[in-house]
């Protein structure tokens, strides 16, 4: 009997993995002053916002395809793993880092049609939105860390059981465990989540996101920098 959890070769991304997504998304700052049409600045602003969501989306959605699924868990397996941490705890778990992936598409398509509104007619109406979005995909992200936490911490324990031979002892081993001692996992991302994302966002996130626009944002007198 194959252990699944041996298979997992991707680390669980943390939250300042997702931080760094940000930042790696920021404007250069060219050396020499170089005049860029507005129009062409604004498409490049708008295009970070599907940039993001492909990387946060892909990240999630890994986590979520190389924990096994019960089904793909061997009974004995399974038992460890239920007497240990709790099964539907791990399910849940599991599900809400695919609804998290999910939503990340959600989000980026909601701010890709506010960024191609005739109303969006400037760079600032444009890097607004952006923060705007990057700010819900890192609500999403921090609703979902305590899931996050606990993958991780049922890959370490699983992956280390012994194979076939030492399963039993390892079983045996596990009931002196309570269910989920030391592991919470919120509840699932609800709906009306998804509809009210944006009420989550946490104003420090904004903040820091028109902090990380003004520290690259320089401008040059004969027009804007790309």
């Amino acid at each position: 009997m194959e252990n699944e959890f041996k298979k997992i070769s991707s680390a669980v991304p943390k939250e300042s993995d997702f931080i760094d997504v940000i930042v790696s998304l920021k404007e250069r700052t060219p050396t020499r002053c170089t005049y860029v049409d507005e129009s062409t600045l604004m498409d490049k602003c708008a295009d970070k916002v599907p940039s993001a969501e492909r990387r946060f989306s892909d990240m999630l959605y890994k986590v979520f395809e190389e924990f096994p699924s019960l089904s793909r868990v061997g009974q004995l397996y399974a038992s460890v793993l239920n007497q240990r941490f709790n099964y539907f705890h791990y399910v849940d778990a599991r599900t809400e880092v695919m609804y998290a992936s999910m939503m990340m598409i959600d989000i980026s398509e909601t701010y890709q049609t506010l960024l191609a509104a005739d109303d969006c007619d400037s760079l600032d109406k444009c890097k607004s939105l952006k923060r705007a979005a990057f700010a819900c995909m890192l609500a999403v992200v921090r609703r979902c860390v305590p899931s996050l936490h606990f993958l991780d911490k049922v890959r370490e324990y699983m992956a280390n059981l012994d194979d076939a031979g030492g399963e039993h002892a390892s079983a045996s081993a596990a009931v002196k465990y309570k269910h989920g001692e030391g592991y919470t996992v919120q509840q699932l991302l609800q709906h009306d989540f998804a509809e009210n994302f944006e009420q989550l966002v946490d104003p420090q996130t904004l903040v820091w996101l028109e902090e990380l626009d003004r520290g690259q944002s320089q401008r040059c007198e004969i027009g804007p920098l790309c």
